[in-house]
């Protein structure tokens, strides 16, 4: 999912903000947005979060995915 998540932030520069949380590493982070299994994915969009769930997708679905929002 990575490659796929980095691949989406290049292409998508300028439209949208793409992040990666390290779960182990920010333990309190995740707690917080309940991610109970990795990959995962959240949508936000004008600060507030407007999807979530699974982020083991590809690139087609991604895109479909963020659409509404770019």
């Amino acid at each position: 999912m990575a490659p796929i998540i980095d691949q989406f932030g290049v292409e998508s520069k300028g439209k949208v903000r793409v992040g990666k949380l390290n779960v182990e590493a920010s333990p309190m982070l995740a707690s917080k947005f309940s991610i109970l299994s990795v990959p995962f994915i959240f949508i936000f969009d004008n600060g507030q979060m407007r999807e979530s769930g699974p982020g083991g997708l590809q690139k087609h679905d991604l895109m479909m995915k963020m659409a509404p929002y770019i």
